[in-house]
């Protein structure tokens, strides 16, 4: 992983200059670049860098947990969370470069027709913004939406067009998508594609995916405190149910 491979060269740089190396033969005719022993050495410092390392992901949740349940409004809980999320992802990128490129764009929509689940801060803000922006003929011909895309999902795949698709395949409520939703980070649209029909694993990014799980993970204790549960609700079932 790339982290282990910085810390590596940082420790290897620290290791070459130590003093106390002893050759593994019987070399006498110059320096000692390598010995057995600098192995554990290092094997026991990268340890330690790899706890400190997962421990930023369960601080991050900490964080946002501890944050966020200091307000009573399911508006900014999911805004806090999301300005975490975001210095994280930015944070990680500067201190972790990797060369993996996302296929997620403008216009790809494909991870739109799975299933998903979220928190019940996510949805309480949805719904907020629904009844202050739609009409109530909107309203009604959203939940008639809604309720057709239950039906809609089949077993054992549950794949249908999401009903906030636009007619271009946009997300009509992307600034107010679910996690999920956002979590997603796809190396390939063709995978996604075909995982609509055969539902295939997607490859995620992996340091999008714990931070946004840490994430995740906060809403969930903080909806435990409201409603005594930390279970993740279906996305579409409960929505329809709060309009």
């Amino acid at each position: 992983m790339t982290y282990l491979n910085i810390a590596s060269a940082e420790l290897m740089s620290v290791t070459n200059n130590s003093s106390d190396k002893k050759a593994d033969t019987n070399r006498t005719d110059g320096e000692v670049f390598f010995s057995t022993s600098d192995v554990a050495v290092v094997a026991t410092q990268l340890r330690a860098a790899n706890t400190e390392y997962e421990a930023l992901f369960s601080n991050l949740g900490t964080q946002i947990y501890s944050s966020i349940r200091r307000t009573a409004s399911a508006a900014d809980k999911y805004s806090i969370t999301l300005q975490y999320i975001t210095d994280a992802i930015t944070a990680f990128g500067q201190s972790f470069p990797d060369n993996q490129k996302l296929a997620c764009d403008k216009g790809c929509h494909h991870c739109c027709y799975f299933p998903i689940d979220t928190s019940q801060q996510v949805i309480d803000n949805l719904v907020i913004h629904l009844k202050s922006n739609y009409c109530e003929d909107e309203i009604a011909t959203l939940k008639d939406a809604l309720r057709e895309n239950i039906t809609a999902r089949k077993a054992p795949l549950y794949r249908a067009p999401c009903p906030f698709l636009d007619s271009a395949n946009a997300c009509s409520i992307y600034h107010q998508r679910p996690l999920s939703c956002r979590w997603f980070s796809s190396p390939d649209a063709a995978l996604c594609e075909q995982s609509i029909s055969d539902g295939r694993a997607i490859q995620q990014h992996p340091i999008h995916t714990r931070i946004y799980q840490a994430a995740s993970t906060a809403l969930l204790a903080d909806q435990k405190n409201a409603t005594g549960s930390d279970q993740q609700l279906a996305f579409i079932p409960t929505l329809l149910a709060q309009l």
